[in-house]
């Protein structure tokens, strides 16, 4: 093989395969592993994410139940009030 016949494989189409392998292969034994890695984190903090949100929906319910019973109480107090209001006016 002389010279130019090799100068000819590693400039074309050749050359250019086996850079694209060689690259190939780098990013498979390299960014792979990263790739894998970051996923892995950002599957955690999705988890926590998601378990922060569940807290927070299962806290409002529980602040609901006692914002109703509040409004049912002063609901009931409201009704005392305007009972001695009519009594009041009945009076005048």
């Amino acid at each position: 093989m002389n010279e130019q016949t090799l100068m000819t494989l590693i400039t074309g189409p050749a050359g250019g395969l086996v850079l694209c392998v060689t690259i190939l292969v780098y990013l498979a034994k390299n960014l792979v592993p990263m790739l894998k890695e970051y996923l892995s984190e950002q599957n955690k903090t999705l988890k926590c994410l998601v378990e922060a949100l569940n807290k927070t929906v299962d806290e409002h319910a529980k602040d609901r139940i006692t914002f109703e019973s509040a409004i049912s109480t002063l609901s009931q107090r409201l009704e005392k009030v305007e009972e001695d209001v009519q009594v009041i006016k009945e009076k005048m």
